[in-house]
């Protein structure tokens, strides 16, 4: 049965002290960063500004009005085709700006002469509503991680709920430093991203755990250590974790190249953070569990 525990292919537990310093160190960044260089960058939809509805009299492509709308100084409007002629959008900038009405019809104009543009309604979305929108954002978090902690606790063991949750907090404190890094606006569509990649990620290690508790029931008394049962259930796994990653990855690498600037960020951050999931699947819920394990044998 000792022979057995040597059959695995890859020792990943051999480098969990090399990747917990990475993670470390990559937070540590994050935290310098944004003590010295600046906080978070927030989207319209936490800061407030205007949405106002335009249309043209021919069909327009939404990317050449961005693009259009960007160089003349609204790099953060959000963009929105209404309808199904190409003529009607939903315009929303950040800034309250005196008179945006006609200073976005301007725009317009100048940028294209061959297209009569109308606005109709304009509304003013205030900064409260911004902040009722931002402690929503945060109640919404809060409670998905709430709810799956309870989960964990309830279908694991203590080793296991452990283990998970640090990969989870891993996961968002990482995708935060990139946000923060990158100065990606944090917007709904970013929040939504977040949360299916803590499912992700959730899912995954869930699948690991799950055949470690099978081997720790089938060779229990074996004498087999907890260190190999751990890297043999994750090789187990390997080819699972490898196809559902590189599957999702590809259908995410879709909407980043094809799916235009509005669903630019959410695939983004869902990108790098099915890399961090799949990463913290192995390299810290694994170890986290192994190191919990161990040190509830030691106190029994």
């Amino acid at each position: 049965m000792q022979e057995q525990s040597l059959q695995y292919r890859y020792d990943f537990l051999k480098y969990r002290t090399a990747c917990l310093v990475f993670s470390i160190v990559a937070l540590v960044v994050g935290l310098v960063y944004y003590m010295f260089v600046g906080g978070f960058k927030y989207h319209i939809d936490f800061t407030g500004g205007v949405e106002m509805r335009i249309s043209f009299a021919k069909p327009m492509d939404a990317a050449a009005l961005r693009t259009a709308m960007s160089n003349d100084g609204w790099k953060d409007a959000v963009i929105q085709s209404v309808g199904k002629t190409s003529q009607d959008f939903l315009i929303r900038i950040g800034s309250l700006e005196e008179n945006p009405e006609a200073n976005i019809k301007a725009s317009m104009v100048k940028n294209f002469e061959d297209n009569d543009v109308t606005v109709g309604h304009i509304e003013v979305i205030g900064a409260e509503v911004g902040k009722d929108t931002s402690w929503n954002a945060i109640k919404a978090v809060f409670l998905s991680l709430v709810i799956l902690a309870l989960y964990i606790a309830i279908r694991s063991e203590f080793k296991f709920g452990m283990g998970a949750a640090i990969s989870l907090i891993h996961d968002i404190l990482i995708l935060m430093t990139y946000i923060l890094i990158t100065q990606e606006p944090i917007s709904l569509h970013v929040l939504a991203s977040i949360l299916a990649v803590i499912g992700y990620s959730l899912n995954d290690t869930i699948v690991i755990f799950s055949r470690i508790r099978e081997n720790f029931k089938k060779l229990a008394g074996s004498g087999i250590s907890d260190y190999d049962l751990v890297n043999l259930s994750i090789n187990q796994t390997l080819t699972r974790t490898i196809l559902t990653s590189f599957a999702t990855l590809l259908s995410v690498a879709s909407i980043l190249l094809l799916g235009g600037e509005a669903l630019h960020g959410l695939a983004l951050i869902m990108f790098i953070g099915i890399i961090i999931g799949t990463f913290s699947s192995i390299y810290i819920a694994s170890p986290s569990m192994l190191w919990a394990s161990t040190r509830v044998k030691k106190a029994n």
